[in-house]
């Protein structure tokens, strides 16, 4: 594998590749070469992607010359963001989107090495004319500081070969490079005439005559590829099998199991191991880590008020506070009873405080008093340097990222969180002072564009992009989705710069033939990449029929290697169902649960009975949106509570006074909601007035029912009685007991 690589690399050479992941494939490579010809310790080659040897070659200049300041992608796109907001006015929204495909496009027009002038007189469009504008503040902000971001580097790096203020190699290896960028053809010439040789490293070419298999679902096809990696892999242990489809950043999770799914069937309740025996190439944002979106939502507590799902997941996540869950379950099952609503710290600790707290419970609401008095204490404004150590102090102070010893992948996750704040704080650069909000606000943005994956050491199996691929040599390669809705796939040239720009500078998908041809070699080169190659393509795709891409050529199919399924269907009927025809356990001297209503079901449905009333079981409620429905039933009973409390029997309800049986209800309502109208937001306290006009409605109408039945009186309000018979306990409570002339009750029930 890599055999070149012996040939190419010396102490004069430096190979400079496509992409990450291939110059760290190619590192791993040499390494396993200097292993295989006995060698202990050996010089560790200069092997870089392309953007980092542009940075380093920028570092060793040194101060030979006045070099400009570099730029990370944040700080630019703060920049982006108030360039744009000059041309589309403060009230502006979608910023920081139109920022990021602004940042895309500037990338592509400096690798195309085009002008902001050829830029400004070619544009057509609205959009068009506005980009050029922001683009022309940008880098005259650049210019006037003597910055240089990312899409400069080349031109600066250019300059610097040209004026031949750089210590240069003897020679540069270039590899993985798929489609010609001119400000890369630039830097090769001027490296040359610079007396550096050039060497372009061309694949080495398998030549191997693919299979071509066919599948009636996608789903059946990723399945299978799954399975046949296994089935080389227990052939040949040490092979290196890739997987490769378009799409991955749309699809990885779910197109990541399917391929699990026929490698290692059943992985869902093995070992953690398992699931790291299929590594996608591709990330998930930052922010979508649970460790990081937990504390993401904790700072965000800071300068704004949370909903009772978010702050329940505070209260559920392990990574904040010590201990165990218990405690701080039982604070949720309180939250949840509760009306939803914008809660700030301070609210949260006082409706969740009480008698019966646990160790935990009692620490994580210590905790958010804490975080309470901190977001008092926030400055109007600060510098970013200055919010990373609040940011860093309050999340300490809540305990995230939560106790015990950590996997590697956690540890990498936490690193990359810090390496994050450091990229914010360098945002003093362009950014002088913000406010709490937008501190967050810009946090959560960076988090949201970071694109992260953990290195894997164990991966057997590689499911990655075309893009991923380029440059990579395996033993065996299964090219899957070789549609004709995927292959080619859809251009994507920029909106932002007149097409005919894009055309006259050969800019990537300026053309559908450049879309077509770059595919067609993008896909040539796969299938030279590995002397075992399947090309496979499914008939039908997210319930769209689709054929095959033109771009297979004339092929003949192949036996396609078995759909396994899936594992959980090989599961049925595979053990007889057993009966249980044991007798229920008698009853000893046990608590039974549920009251009346245990009673009821054990009239028609006796295991309910047995599982809620003797077991204990119970349902969690969902978080309800409003007034939870056990809540509204509360409130009427307490309404009515101290309504009945002024009346003794129903003479006295048919005697009292309309207009102020009407007062009554209505003060009777307001008493039962008052405690619930203190601390809350806008809606809420609308949500609560509709309530409290339909409980009005209904107790008007049960007052009214009640007063035409017949003589009674109220014998009991909101009491409890003990039911036995046998060893059958039960502790029922009631509502209102109402005795009638004859001396005989009623148990009233206001459900």
């Amino acid at each position: 594998m890599y055999d070149w690589l012996n040939d190419t690399l010396d102490e004069s050479t430096c190979l400079v590749t496509a992409n990450r992941r291939l110059a760290r494939e190619l590192q791993s490579a040499w390494g396993a070469h200097q292993v295989a010809a006995g060698k202990s310790a050996w010089r560790t080659p200069e092997i870089k992607a392309w953007q980092n040897w542009l940075a380093s070659l920028l570092a060793a200049a040194g101060n030979a010359v006045s070099l400009p300041t570099r730029i990370n992608m944040h700080q630019s796109q703060v920049l982006w963001e108030r360039c744009l907001r000059k041309e589309l006015g403060d009230d502006a929204t979608g910023l920081a989107s139109l920022a990021r495909q602004a940042r895309d496009t500037w990338q592509r027009l400096a690798d195309a090495r085009v002008s902001i002038r050829e830029v400004a007189a070619s544009a057509r469009s609205q959009d068009q004319r506005m980009f050029a504008a922001a683009a022309g503040r940008y880098l005259a902000v650049l210019e006037n500081e003597n910055w240089v971001d990312d899409a400069g580097l080349a031109a600066v790096v250019l300059k610097l070969v040209n004026s031949r203020n750089l210590p240069l190699a003897n020679r540069y290896v270039f590899a993985g490079f798929d489609r010609e960028r001119p400000s890369l053809i630039a830097i090769q010439h001027a490296l040359n005439d610079a007396g550096s040789e050039i060497v372009i490293q061309e694949q080495t070419g398998q030549g191997a005559k693919p299979m071509v298999c066919e599948y009636e679902q996608r789903d059946a096809e990723l399945r299978s590829a799954g399975a046949w990696a296994r089935q080389l892999l227990e052939a040949q242990p040490d092979a290196r099998i890739a997987i490769v489809m378009q799409g991955l950043e749309q699809s990885a999770r779910r197109d990541l199991r399917l391929v699990r799914e026929g490698f290692v069937p059943g992985w869902q309740y093995g070992p953690a191991s398992l699931r790291g025996a299929v590594n996608v190439s591709y990330g998930k944002k930052l922010s979508a880590y649970p460790a990081i979106s937990i504390a993401l939502l904790a700072l965000r507590w800071l300068v704004q008020d949370l909903s009772s799902r978010e702050v329940a997941r505070l209260l559920q996540s392990p990574m904040i506070c010590e201990g165990d869950l218990a405690g701080r379950s039982r604070l949720e099952l309180r939250l949840r009873a509760m009306p939803d609503r914008a809660w700030a710290p301070s609210m949260v600790t006082g409706a969740l405080r009480g008698n019966k707290e646990t160790a935990d419970g009692t620490d994580w609401l210590a905790r958010v008093t804490a975080l309470s008095q901190g977001r008092r204490q926030l400055p109007k404004s600060a510098s970013p340097h200055e919010w990373v150590l609040i940011v860093d102090e309050s999340l300490r102070a809540l305990g995230w990222p939560g106790p015990g010893s950590r996997s590697s992948a956690s540890f990498q996750l936490i690193n990359r969180w810090r390496e994050l704040l450091n990229d914010f704080a360098r945002l003093d650069l362009v950014s002088a002072r913000m406010s709490a909000s937008a501190a967050i606000s810009k946090l959560e943005q960076m988090a949201a564009d970071t694109v992260y994956q953990p290195e894997t050491r164990n991966a057997a199996v590689h499911l990655m992009g075309p893009l991923e691929a380029s440059g990579s040599e395996v033993d065996a390669i299964w090219i899957a989705g070789l549609t004709a809705m995927n292959w080619p796939p859809p251009g994507n040239p920029s909106a932002l710069v007149s097409r005919e720009l894009q055309k006259q500078h050969s800019m990537p998908d300026a053309t559908p033939d450049d879309t077509r041809d770059w595919a067609a070699t993008m896909l040539q080169r796969l299938k030279g990449s590995a002397p075992l190659v399947v090309c496979s393509y499914a008939l039908v795709e997210d319930n769209v029929d689709q054929t095959e891409s033109e771009l297979l050529g004339r092929f003949e199919l192949t036996a396609s290697p078995d759909d396994p399924g899936w594992h959980a269907a090989s599961l049925v009927s595979r053990t007889a169902t057993t009966k249980v025809t044991d007798d229920v356990p008698p009853l000893g001297a046990e608590k039974v649960y549920g009251g009346a209503g245990t009673v009821h079901n054990q009239m028609s449905e006796p295991f309910t009975a047995f599982a809620a009333g003797r077991l204990g079981a119970r349902g969690l409620d969902r978080q309800a949106l409003g007034i939870p429905p056990m809540l509204r039933g509360n409130l009427v009973h307490d309404a009515l509570y101290r309504l009945y409390q002024g009346y003794g029997s129903a003479r006295e309800l048919r005697q009292a006074d309309k207009v102020r049986m009407s007062q009554q209800i209505q003060d009777a309502a307001d008493d039962a909601l008052q405690r619930h109208l203190r601390h809350t937001d806008p809606v809420l306290q609308q949500i609560l007035n509709l309530e409290r006009d339909r409980m009005v409605d209904v107790i008007t109408t049960f007052v009214g029912i009640d007063g035409e039945r017949g003589d009674f009186d109220i014998a009991d309000l909101e009491g409890s009685l003990e039911f036995q018979r046998g060893n059958l306990r039960l502790t029922l409570r009631f509502d209102r007991i109402d005795r009638y002339a004859d001396n005989s009750i009623a148990i009233i029930d206001y459900k």
